[in-house]
């Protein structure tokens, strides 16, 4: 039998974020033929298939799953709703891309977890961060300095110091700024949505980890509000820590998302993923990456963060004199990148980018900081809990 060279896929739920990159990005990948638009209206179903080409409309995603052809689902309906999907899809051999969080609480997640493996389907939950260019970027430098430091000539050392343990230690801060105001209630109702800290800061929960693996989480501190603005800090076994520090009071007139990371005498800095800054590491520049959609390319050509903000700038003014909107101004935080590597993932049979057990452990340690943000409290994190046995 031929080796399958395109995967038939459907996708189910076609709101704003389907809308905004999974429609966009199945049809742009050369091994993917997306077959399907499922919605639980029927019009938004409707509307994205005319929208985006898709031959095949339902409101019932069992319709999707009985599809004899299909090879692969995207999930990106309301969290609540992940699991009954994903186990129907699992028993009918279902190879499975859902949205994050892959769960609302650990024990969905283990539900998940036997279906997918009881079923030997491949599943990845789109936490695209991990994988976005800018931050595969900089984990490269960065672990390539960790392996092997180098120095600048004029860096100053305490020669009669002795080197500390803690001098192997790497931090990272993860500063995002954003308006709560944006989020529907939907995403702040605990039964569907789970607030910020489930919705959001999963992303970079899984993130840390990937950049840290394979030193494991052993204890978690939250603080602020469950669902809303707060702060997270992750220390792990080998004594790296990240804080997350998360506002929803702030702008979309300011880039959401920076990065810093030092460790061994380097700074490594990512701007909303469109520039990355290194210092400390002799022979290391700044990184430039392109946006994913860039309706200002013709009128500034250059990249970086000061060319995104000028962008940034005259896109709002465009869409103040124009009631038709003014384009796509996207950076590129891997979102393609995460669909291709599963969809190669699926073609030659190697590990998911992002697993149903990387999908667990950010749900599970996002359940833990908001337990802690209640309790008031900094939580230890057993490593039963961590890396969990399953058959």
């Amino acid at each position: 039998m031929n080796k399958k060279e395109i995967l038939n896929v459907g996708q189910i739920g076609c709101g704003a974020f389907a809308e905004g990159q999974d429609f966009r990005n199945l049809n742009a990948h050369p091994q993917v033929n997306l077959k399907w638009a499922c919605d639980i209206s029927s019009e938004r179903a409707q509307t994205m298939a005319s929208k985006f080409g898709v031959p095949n409309v339902t409101s019932n995603f069992m319709d999707v799953l009985n599809d004899p052809e299909i090879d692969m689902i995207k999930i990106s309906t309301s969290h609540s709703v992940h699991l009954p999907i994903i186990r129907a899809a699992a028993e009918r051999g279902i190879h499975i891309f859902c949205e994050k969080p892959m769960a609302l609480d650990e024990t969905e997640a283990f539900e998940i977890i036997t279906a997918v493996r009881k079923n030997r389907v491949k599943m990845c939950v789109d936490m695209n961060r991990r994988v976005a260019p800018a931050m595969l970027a900089l984990q490269k430098q960065f672990l390539a300095h960790r392996a092997a430091p180098r120095h600048q000539p004029w860096r100053y050392i305490e020669n009669g110091r002795p080197r500390l343990t803690e001098d192997s230690f790497a931090h990272l801060l993860i500063s995002i700024q954003d308006e709560g105001m944006s989020y529907r209630m939907t995403h702040l109702d605990p039964r569907n949505g789970g607030g910020e800290i489930m919705g959001e800061a999963v992303h970079w929960l899984d993130l840390v980890c990937a950049l840290f693996a394979p030193a494991r989480p052993v204890r978690i501190t939250g603080m602020g509000s469950p669902r809303l603005s707060h702060s997270i800090r992750l220390e792990f076994d080998n004594g790296d820590d990240a804080l997350l520090v998360f506002s929803t009071v702030g702008t979309f007139d300011y880039p959401k998302e920076t990065y810093e990371l030092t460790c061994e005498g380097a700074l490594f800095r990512s701007c909303f993923f469109v520039e990355n800054q290194y210092y400390g590491v002799p022979g290391l520049d700044k990184e430039y990456f392109p946006l994913q959609h860039d309706c200002m390319k013709e009128r500034i050509a250059s990249d970086g963060i000061d060319a995104y903000m000028q962008k940034a700038a005259l896109r709002v003014q465009g869409l103040r004199n124009s009631k038709e909107g003014y384009g796509d101004l996207t950076v590129d935080k891997g979102h393609y990148n995460m669909l291709d590597f599963f969809v190669r993932s699926i073609l030659e049979d190697s590990p998911s980018p992002c697993d149903e057990i990387a999908g667990y452990l950010a749900v599970y340690l996002a359940r833990k900081a908001i337990e802690s943000i209640c309790l008031g409290q900094t939580l230890h994190l057993s490593p039963a809990d961590v890396c969990p046995a399953f058959t």
